[in-house]
């Protein structure tokens, strides 16, 4: 009897060691997290941002109506101005797509199609001109079409051989994406839709845009308005993996089409749609709105312009986290006041995002970008 107590003791201190340890344990794998505001930062310019990226404590963003790049830190100072003349020499138009390199270098694209290497000043090095021109004419901004990977350029440049990047098939008869050689303008196409997506069939559905983003050999890629992520190893030539469903408990979709060229998106009723897109070493982040149905806007009359603000009063905008297991975190409702996310660089790592001051109601004469951080629950 005399090692009965102390035996009690050793068994309560091991039972009490193992729930701690199970504690920590569900906390650490726990696929519940939230998004938190840390703090924000303010760039002393006025005007919108339209396009911007960061990366290693630097960031950079443009503005459409002074055709304009502003280069910034993360305590919000100013670094760099440059204004392009869109002829000329020095001519440099619309770069709203921006890409920064590990080593600090820095890629641009227009919505129409050029793409530019620019000094760390933000002068041009170069304009980069491949064989034959892209097709697109639209684009741009936030859409992340535009990678970096082993000193090639990764780009979404339809125009290859003519083909027309607006035809109901174009994303299940051609390559999706070109890899550039930014010093010579050779490209070769890489990257096909594999069967897994419906683009892959001969049905018609709304037109879908595409984006993408890479970290180390892998480039993950979406469709808008589908809710797979699609895998390949650029290593190996741009080689399909595997695809992944992120699961969305609401993503509306309009579904198979009776002909070419409908657009019912946006006329009848709102599809789910993936605004961003970022991928990282621990996990694939998505940013998309759920969509309205179509009696919500018809009746709120959501097809005229004077009332596309009103969209953000019937769906939510939501972040999910695809992780390198393929597990699936939990959605987190990104409040409006919370506009484009620069860039994520880790799950780990602060990242920065534009306040919707047009949103909040708010006119400033500067610009704020709130300081974010993913954490578990």
């Amino acid at each position: 009897m005399r090692y009965y107590f102390p035996l009690i003791l050793l068994l309560n201190v091991f039972f009490a060691c193992s729930e701690r340890d199970n504690d920590s344990q569900t906390t650490t794998d726990s696929s519940d997290w939230e998004l938190v505001i840390l703090d924000s930062i303010q760039v002393d310019y006025l005007g919108n941002v339209d396009g911007g990226d960061f990366k290693n404590g630097v960031g950079v963003f443009f503005n459409f109506k002074e055709n304009k790049l502003i280069k910034f830190d993360s305590s919000g100072r100013v670094l760099q101005e440059s204004s392009y003349p869109k002829d000329g020499p020095g001519r440099v138009e619309y770069p709203t797509q921006l890409k920064f390199t590990e080593e600090g270098g820095l890629f641009a694209a227009s919505f129409m199609g050029w793409l530019y290497e620019l000094n760390s000043d933000l002068s041009l090095k170069q304009q980069i001109e491949l064989s034959f021109p892209t097709l697109a004419k639209d684009g741009g901004g936030f859409i992340q079409n535009l990678g970096h990977w082993n000193d090639s350029l990764i780009s979404y440049y339809p125009g290859r051989g003519g083909v027309n990047p607006y035809d109901p098939h174009f994303i299940r008869d051609n390559f999706l994406l070109e890899k550039i050689d930014p010093n010579t303008g050779a490209s070769v196409p890489i990257i096909r839709i594999p069967n897994t997506s419906r683009y892959s069939s001969d049905k018609y559905y709304e037109r879908a845009w595409i984006q993408f983003g890479i970290s180390g050999d892998m480039l993950h890629l979406v469709l808008n308005n589908e809710t797979l992520i699609h895998t390949y190893d650029l290593s190996k030539g741009g080689k399909y993996l595997n695809s992944v469903d992120f699961k969305p408990s609401k993503f509306l979709d309009n579904g198979e089409h009776s002909e070419k060229y409908q657009y019912i998106s946006r006329t009848r009723m709102l599809d789910g749609n993936i605004r961003q897109l970022f991928v990282t070493e621990m996990g694939v982040v998505l940013i998309y709105l759920e969509g309205i149905d179509e009696d919500t806007f018809m009746q709120n009359e959501l097809k005229e312009p004077m009332n596309f603000p009103k969209y953000k009063n019937f769906q939510n905008k939501v972040m999910k986290i695809v992780l390198p297991d393929s597990s699936l975190s939990n959605e987190i409702v990104v409040p409006y006041k919370i506009g484009a996310i620069l860039n994520i660089e880790g799950l780990d790592k602060p990242f920065y995002a534009i306040r919707d001051d047009d949103f909040l109601g708010e006119e400033q004469d500067y610009i704020t970008f709130y300081k974010l951080h993913l954490q578990r629950k």
